[in-house]
């Protein structure tokens, strides 16, 4: 991958509906070259998704993070555990890992009864090959790092204006549509929801301006980019949060880090793009001799891959 896709990907993780033109003036290419180079890394599966990035606490949802050990299981059926996950209209982010557990996934819902009803199906379904599983509530506070992928240190700042806005369906297919798709026209998306296209760019602009659609960004796969991605647990104790948070910010393998409470096992997430296991022990070893009095490690688990991504899945988006 050369400079000018990499440029290409930097730009699109800070704004995936950036247009052909915009982007193609950014970089300084002509719009058939960016288009080009665009869809060859589609093709080569460097971007995986196109999608709007929807708070879900601003459309009543709540989500929780679970993290499932597997036993007795064959190929066959954990593929059909991953099927039946991917396919669930309430499971956001879902990835296979490495590590004391064995798969990872989140759940949106509106209760907690909600939440109860599809931890059981689940279980119902699968329970001769689940172990021991744990459910996280959702982060209190979190950072992400994304363009550390490009060798950029940028953090990706969220729109978190507090003005409220009522929704109705149209809004929800709306947010529908750029969850599967944040590059989808005004015009598409005028014939699907059936109004004009000033209309739509309007009620965008209000998602917008509300702070429900929070930015536009893309996933990635981390091994085209030469990388592993693993999720160390850190359970802190008496700390100066202020220069662990610093120490994460600047430090160039550190893409998030997510704090969250009610667990008595860890309370931080940091996610770590590793190039080899001896920048994963240096991480360690510098993280330990800075931190090593306040903090624990209580677990490190490598992300073997990204089989559902972030972006909010299809049951948030029906009406009540």
């Amino acid at each position: 991958m050369n400079k000018k896709d990499q440029k290409i990907l930097i730009e699109l993780i800070q704004n995936s509906r950036m247009p052909v033109n915009q982007l193609a003036k950014k970089i300084g290419l002509s719009r058939e070259v960016a288009t080009y180079r665009l869809n060859n890394l589609v093709k080569k599966k460097i971007i995986t998704n196109f999608y709007a990035n929807i708070n879900e606490e601003k459309i009543d949802f709540s989500r929780s993070g679970c993290l499932f050990q597997l036993k007795n299981i064959s190929k066959e059926k954990e593929k059909e555990f991953l099927d039946y996950l991917i396919k669930n209209k309430f499971v956001s982010y879902l990835g296979p890992i490495i590590g004391k557990w064995n798969l990872a996934f989140d759940i949106l819902y509106k209760n907690h009864k909600d939440l109860t009803n599809i931890i059981e199906k689940i279980k119902s379904k699968f329970s001769k090959y689940i172990g021991n599983f744990v459910i996280v509530s959702n982060a209190i506070e979190q950072e992400v790092f994304q363009t550390k992928l490009l060798g950029i240190n940028k953090q990706i700042k969220e729109n978190i204006s507090k003005k409220e806005l009522k929704l109705d369906d149209y809004d929800r297919k709306i947010l529908s549509l750029l969850s599967k798709n944040s590059r989808i026209e005004y015009k598409e998306i005028s014939n699907k929801v059936k109004l004009n296209a000033n209309a739509i760019k309007n009620r965008i602009k209000n998602l917008e301006n509300s702070g429900i659609i929070q930015d536009y960004t893309i996933s990635m796969d981390v091994k085209k980019l030469g990388y592993e991605w693993y999720n160390l647990q850190i359970k802190l104790s008496e700390i100066n949060e202020t220069s662990l948070k610093e120490f994460l910010r600047k430090n160039k393998k550190v893409i998030y880090f997510y704090k969250s409470l009610g667990n008595e096992n860890w309370d931080l997430d940091i996610g770590l793009i590793i190039k080899n296991s001896d920048e994963l022990r240096e991480f360690i070893l510098d993280f330990r001799e800075i931190f090593g009095n306040f903090t624990r490690i209580n677990d490190l688990y490598l992300i073997v891959e990204e089989s559902k991504n972030n972006a909010l899945p299809e049951g948030v988006f029906k009406s009540s």
